[in-house]
C-alpha cells in the first residue's frame, strides 16, 4: 500500500513539473465549458453537447439515480449495462458519445430537451433518454432561409370532404440523407424532400385501402418568415388553417400531424422481415384538459402496430411544460394524433417501409370504428 501511494505522489509531482501537459488538461477542461455559456442548448449548431445528446441511450445515468431515487428504477431494460468507469469517465474526456447529459444538466439548464416528456406507454428501446426531441432550425438558418420559387412550390390541392387529414405542422422539417454532405442534425431543415412527401405517401396508401384523405401543404415555415413570427409559432399558424379547414367541413374524422424526430439512426430505426424501418412514435400534448381522449387514440395504435409489427413503434409520451407547445392543436379533436416517423438519419425506404405499416394498421382502426357506429 506504500509503494502504491508513494507511486501516485510521484506521478502527480511529474505531472505538475510537466506545465506542457497541464496546459493540455486545462485548455480541454475550457474547450468542453465553453458550449454551455456561449448560447442556447437548441440554438449551437457546433455544440459538443447537442452531439452527444443525439447519441446516447442513458444507461449508466439512469443506474446512477436509480440508487439515491428507487422510483428510476425500471427506466432501464433488463440488458443494459450499470454505471462503470469506461462508460462514463473515458466518453467524457474523449470524443466517444456521452452516456446522457441529460439527466446531468436537465433541472439546471431549462433549454435541455426531454426533460418534461413523459412515458405513457414505453415502445421499443424507449426510455427517458430516447424519447422524441423536438428540434427548431438554428436562428442563423431561419433568417437566411429564402423564400422558395413559385417552379418550386408544391401544388396545394382543395379539401373536398375527405375523412382524413394529414397535415405537418413543422413542413420543412427534412432527412440528412437528402441534404448537403456536412449538414448537421439540427439544420435538417428543406423545402423538398421533408416530411411533406410522407404525407402524401399516407395519403396514397391509405386510399389503396379505401380510406379517402386530404393533404394540407401550407408551407407554415414561410408564412412564419413572411410575418417575422419565431419558429415556436408553428403550430399557431398551423391552427390558423385547421380551424378554417373544421369551420367549413365537418365530416373531418381524423387529424394526423407527421413528424421528423431528432434522434439519430440507431434509435429510430428497427429491423422487420429482414429490412431497415424507420420507428415510429406518438407524441400526446399535456397541456391541455382533455388530452386523455387523443391519448387513448394514440395508445390504440400503439397496441395495434406492436401486436402486427413488434418494435416498430416507441410507443407514447405525453409532452408538456417549458419547451415544447405541449397542446400541439390536439385540443381541437379527440381523434388527433403527432405522428413521428424517423429521424433525422432516416431514408425514404426506411420510411415508407413504416408508413406501409401504419397504413395498414390505421386502416383497421378505422374500419372498427366505421363498423361500431354503424351498429
Amino acid at each position: 500500500m506504500k509503494n502504491r501511494v508513494n507511486f501516485n505522489r510521484n506521478s502527480m509531482n511529474q505531472l505538475k513539473r510537466n506545465p506542457f501537459v497541464m496546459f493540455i488538461i486545462l485548455f480541454l477542461c475550457v474547450l468542453m465549458l465553453i458550449p454551455l455559456f456561449s448560447k442556447n442548448f437548441s440554438e449551437a449548431s457546433t455544440n459538443i453537447l447537442q452531439g452527444w445528446v443525439n447519441e446516447i441511450d442513458g444507461a449508466s445515468f439512469s443506474y446512477l439515480m436509480s440508487i439515491d431515487q428507487p422510483i428510476m428504477t425500471g427506466v432501464l431494460d433488463e440488458q443494459e449495462e450499470p454505471l462503470t468507469f469506461s462508460s462514463v469517465i473515458l466518453p467524457a474526456i474523449t470524443d466517444l458519445p456521452y452516456q446522457d447529459l441529460r439527466m446531468l444538466f436537465g433541472h439546471e439548464l431549462p433549454n435541455f430537451p426531454g426533460m418534461d416528456n413523459t412515458i405513457v406507454i414505453a415502445g421499443s428501446g424507449t426510455n427517458y433518454f430516447t424519447t422524441s426531441i423536438e428540434s427548431a432550425p438554428p436562428e442563423e438558418l431561419f433568417e437566411i432561409e429564402k423564400e422558395v420559387e413559385e417552379s418550386e412550390e408544391r401544388q396545394q390541392e382543395d379539401y373536398e370532404n375527405q375523412s382524413v387529414f394529414i397535415y405537418n405542422a413543422h413542413n420543412r422539417e427534412g432527412y440528412l440523407p437528402y441534404m448537403e454532405e456536412g449538414t448537421s442534425a439540427n439544420e435538417a431543415f428543406n423545402h423538398k424532400d421533408n416530411v411533406v412527401d410522407l404525407s402524401l405517401y399516407l395519403q396514397d396508401l391509405l386510399n389503396e385501402h379505401s380510406i379517402e384523405s386530404h393533404v394540407d401543404q401550407t408551407d407554415h415555415y414561410q408564412i412564419l418568415q413572411q410575418e417575422d413570427l419565431p419558429y415556436a409559432e408553428s403550430y399557431n399558424v398551423a391552427r390558423n388553417v385547421l380551424k378554417e379547414t373544421m369551420e367549413e367541413n365537418d365530416d373531418i374524422e381524423y387529424f394526423i400531424d407527421i413528424h421528423r424526430d431528432a434522434q439519430p439512426h440507431h434509435i429510430t430505426t428497427t429491423t422487420i422481415d429482414g429490412e431497415s424501418v424507420a420507428k415510429l412514435m406518438f407524441v400526446v400534448g399535456g397541456d391541455q384538459d382533455d388530452y386523455e381522449a387523443n391519448l387513448e387514440f394514440a395508445a390504440e395504435l400503439h397496441q395495434m402496430l406492436e401486436e402486427r409489427y413488434p418494435t416498430l413503434s416507441r410507443g407514447v409520451q405525453v409532452s408538456q411544460g417549458s419547451g415544447t407547445n405541449g397542446v400541439f392543436n390536439q385540443d381541437l379533436s379527440d381523434n388527433k394524433i403527432l405522428l413521428e416517423a424517423g429521424g433525422v438519419d432516416n431514408n425514404f425506404d426506411e420510411l415508407n417501409r413504416s408508413l406501409e405499416m401504419f397504413a395498414e394498421v390505421f386502416a383497421d382502426y378505422y374500419r372498427n370504428e366505421q363498423s361500431q357506429e354503424s351498429e
